[in-house]
């Protein structure tokens, strides 16, 4: 890949520190990224009942989530058409009609103008309403529970988006009869930070679990996974997956079917739970998942900035806010097969580790914005960041879809997760990024062994 748009490396590992702080190459992102891939915009548990809605975004695009008549989907952007004011300011609740309160314009939950003040008097009875009603969604699609919104009317569907990530969120959305649910609020943290590091931090970087975590680890960790320990004193390469190649989307897995729940204080509920259900789960989704993985510390991330981690029960999706600040929303899932008191136990802990004052959460956010406060200075910002820790150690792994490098500590997803950012930055439209699911290799795929051989 050549020309001055080569922001990363995807055979080396190397990032420009520039994609942390340059504006312009924010803005571009708003319109390749953001304004191209799938977003996730809510989860069908937040609007179960006709008029039912839920605010979000998408970017920086206010967007309403709204349940229709006839249970349906609908998503709008959240500005009126007469002078662009927002016309919905509660996040969430249920609404016959949507009233701007600058003129009054009020639109049904279908988007269309329903009414407005004066119209016989001020407009003469001449406004055509049909044009001017609220601007919807290119393209929404829901995937077992989870809501997504398009706005590039020529993106794939949502099921080709996802592709062959679909076979490890199956092991979190489909493992159980019912499904999942979010319970709880959302949870909103402001975070100095480029929004693509926290994606990277999740997606991959077991690297930094030992050491950055290691007080909190000594605090709660009640189980082993994958023989990490305080400090990265020692690691299991066979003990988990760091998967990849999968159209930006990845995984992190551990493969022990239990160290999902190794940050409870008392872990035997969601152990029993485990044990009883595991049946049910391998007759719906075969042993390999059922055994290796269901129950699993598991991280997935779809790209761009959506993010689950199953055990710990978290999903979470970053919203920028400029090349320097995100809202972080977090919520907690679970599936609609567990006991209430399972259920509660998991949102009390999701708040104890990964909540707003969680002591993850806590280690993250510090280093997250230190990262990207040093990349902004005239000379940091010259400067190239690596993530090349076992460049070309990769590979297929059977039953498994993906370019796979073993054990949790790894750098092959962040790799993979930069490569496709920067597709995404070449190509003026979709036609033009590249369609990939590594294992076996298809056209135009490459394992990370392949591109350190051709670069």
């Amino acid at each position: 890949m050549t020309g001055p748009t080569q922001f990363t490396d995807f055979a080396t590992g190397r990032q420009s520190r520039a994609i942390f702080s340059d504006e312009a190459l924010y803005r571009l992102e708003m319109e390749r990224i953001f304004g191209r891939c799938w977003l996730f915009l809510a989860h069908e548990s937040q609007i179960p009942r006709p008029g039912d809605f839920f605010r979000t975004f998408m970017g920086e695009d206010d967007v309403i989530v709204i349940r229709q008549r006839d249970m349906t989907i609908g998503a709008f952007l959240n500005s009126c058409p007469h002078r662009g004011n927002r016309v919905c300011r509660a996040d969430r609740g249920n609404a016959k009609a949507f009233t701007c309160n600058y003129h009054g314009w009020a639109f049904a939950p279908d988007g269309s103008l329903a009414s407005v003040p004066l119209e016989q008097e001020a407009y003469f009875g001449e406004l055509d309403k049909s044009r001017f009603g609220l601007v919807p969604v290119a393209q929404v699609a829901s995937y077992k529970g989870l809501v997504f919104g398009c706005f590039d009317p020529a993106a794939p569907s949502l099921e080709d988006y996802l592709g062959d990530a679909k076979f490890y969120l199956d092991v979190w959305l489909d493992a159980m009869p019912g499904g999942t649910a979010l319970i709880g609020e959302t949870q909103k943290v402001d975070l100095e930070t480029n929004w693509k590091l926290p994606v990277e931090n999740v997606c991959g970087d077991g690297y930094h679990l030992g050491w950055a975590h290691a007080g909190a680890m000594r605090a709660v960790q009640t189980m082993d996974i994958a023989g990490l320990t305080v400090g990265n004193d020692s690691i299991d390469l066979e003990g988990g997956l760091s998967i990849a190649g999968l159209n930006g989307h990845s995984t992190l897995a551990a493969l022990d079917g239990v160290s999902g729940y190794s940050f409870y204080p008392d872990p035997k509920p969601m152990l029993d739970y485990l044990e009883a259900n595991r049946a049910t789960v391998i007759e719906r989704l075969g042993r390999l998942r059922g055994e290796k993985l269901w129950g699993s510390q598991i991280n997935i991330t779809i790209f761009p900035n959506l993010q689950l981690l199953p055990g710990l029960n978290w999903l979470r999706t970053y919203h920028p806010k400029g090349p320097g600040r995100i809202e972080q929303w977090t919520w907690v899932t679970v599936e609609r097969a567990m006991p209430e008191s399972m259920q509660a136990a998991i949102l009390d802990n999701q708040c104890l580790t990964f909540g707003p004052a969680g002591l993850f959460d806590n280690d993250d956010g510090d280093n997250l914005a230190a990262s990207t406060e040093q990349s902004r200075g005239w000379r940091t910002a010259q400067m190239d960041l690596h993530t090349n820790m076992a460049v070309g150690r990769s590979g297929p792994r059977e039953g498994f879809p993906g370019d796979i490098a073993q054990g949790l500590v790894s750098e092959h997803n962040q790799r993979y997760f930069y490569r496709r950012w920067q597709e995404h930055i070449d190509a003026a439209s979709w036609a033009e990024v590249p369609a990939y699911n590594v294992n076996p290799l298809g056209a135009g795929a490459q394992s990370e062994a392949a591109a350190r051989d051709a670069a």
